[in-house]
């Protein structure tokens, strides 16, 4: 009966082909070990592999013994590994059961680029499913988590899904399975062991038929799930205005959305932002523009009509020293192109309008010339203007975007700011009647 669920669910979830070999991950406990004999009596290749953690002891080494020796009973392929679990949590500053899971899992894939195997087998079945969905929904989880497990993540499948624990311990009884015992399966100290022993059979005894109701809910949160990823997708396809890595939401097209916070936070959710700060960030739309928000790799800002979402910009420091008129192309990393000529004033000279070019005059310039990025503090004489000005001011009233703000670099001569690149000459430096000779610089943003 188990065998025949086993092949009815593998095809019907299109887990893996009679012909491929699968790596299981057995444990040497109740569930993988009955996974092992049902792979093995319904001939569908296999090998084995074994993780021991090292956190019980002589008990860990006598599971890897176990395992080892099942491996070759059935005559399959057998791989082995003792990790430093608790050393590895130490140092990566996680929990002994993520770092258990971390290694694991990355054992896993290079096995299968090691060997070619199709594909790892984990030993999950129902009552997994159920534990996991209850763990979600105690921490706070949306349709994703309330589904619990899928057949299949990427390489890793679990083909035992269909059955229950009982059905698997049944399973090993009528054939005489012997297994190991995990220790810490008993301690209620863990969450899930408390769900296990307490909760759960509370949920079977107010519905005796809890195992067939079961998976016909997963798969209507499975389905609700994805009718609620496809309107997700079709209304930012309406939203989002993307330009190269910017993408700008407009404030009133976010004002217009049902559920305006669940949707921005799904859209949000991929850039790294969390549920608490999308619910700031829709409060900001009702406040004074020019609020920041930053996730991990992401900034989103508060602009006049939409939120900016962009990259975090990478921090690039420099300064570049021009000594004399030999330098005619300055390359500035993946910045900017800056091209200098010096050459006699035309008698019918007119100043540039395009303020990617700037003529000042080449006898007020004094070396050392120097390129930077503006810094805060920094001062200019615009063009035009009696008095000094802040170079953050110029910027803002310019109207840039804060990438376009970020990436803006100055000319100096000696301590004094000659031209804001591609924004503004200074007004000392620009061409008189005075004038015999012009420094000419244009600039080409990358």
């Amino acid at each position: 009966m188990l065998e025949r669920d086993f092949l009815g669910f593998i095809n019907d979830k299109c887990l893996f082909k009679p012909t491929d070999c699968v790596l299981l991950a057995v444990s040497g406990g109740l569930d993988s070990v009955v996974m092992a004999e049902v792979f093995h009596r319904t001939g569908q290749p296999f090998a084995i592999a074994h993780v021991n953690f090292g956190l019980r002891g002589t008990e860990s080494d006598a599971d890897a013994a176990f395992v080892q020796n099942k491996a070759k009973q059935y005559g399959v392929p057998f791989h082995s590994i003792r990790v430093e679990t608790a050393l590895v949590a130490a140092q990566r500053g996680i929990s002994i059961q993520m770092a258990a899971r971390e290694l694991r899992y990355d054992w896993f894939a290079q096995l299968l680029r090691d060997h070619s195997y199709a594909c790892v087998a984990t030993a999950h079945h129902q009552n997994d499913v159920l534990e996991t969905m209850l763990l979600n929904l105690i921490r706070g989880t949306g349709l994703a988590g309330l589904h619990g497990i899928a057949a299949r993540q990427g390489d890793v499948v679990r083909p035992l899904l269909f059955a229950t624990r009982d059905d698997l311990s049944a399973y090993a009884d009528e054939n005489g399975l012997l297994f190991r015992e995990d220790s810490s399966n008993a301690d209620d100290k863990y969450a899930r062991n408390r769900l296990r022993h307490q909760v759960v059979p509370v949920f079977s005894a107010l519905n005796p038929g809890l195992w067939q109701t079961l998976p016909r809910t997963i798969e209507r949160l499975r389905a609700a799930e994805a009718l609620m990823q496809a309107e997700l997708a079709r209304s930012w396809q309406e939203t989002a205005e993307q330009e190269g890595e910017q993408i700008r939401l407009p404030i009133h097209k976010l004002r217009a959305l049902p559920e305006q916070v669940f949707q921005l936070a799904a859209w949000l959710k991929p850039f790294g932002f969390t549920g608490n700060q999308v619910e700031q960030i829709t409060m900001s739309l009702e406040r004074e523009v020019g609020q920041v928000f930053l996730s991990a790799s992401h900034r989103l800002v508060h602009e006049r009509i939409a939120l900016l979402l962009e990259p975090l910009p990478t921090q690039i420091d420099y300064e570049i020293v021009i000594n004399d008129w030999a330098n005619t192309v300055i390359e500035v990393g993946d910045q900017f192109t800056l091209r200098i000529e010096q050459l006699a004033k035309p008698d019918d000279f007119r100043p540039s309008a395009d303020a990617t070019i700037a003529c000042l005059d080449a006898d007020r310039l004094t070396f050392p010339l120097t390129i930077r990025p503006w810094r805060l503090g920094d001062r200019v004489r615009p063009l035009g203007l009696q008095g000094h000005k802040l170079v953050s001011d110029l910027l803002n009233d310019l109207k840039l975007t804060r990438s376009e703000r970020e990436q803006t670099a100055v000319l100096l001569s000696g301590a004094q700011i000659a031209w804001v690149i591609g924004r503004r000459i200074a007004h000392p430096f620009r061409i008189t009647e005075q004038t015999k000779r012009m420094a000419r610089l244009s600039w080409q943003s990358k």
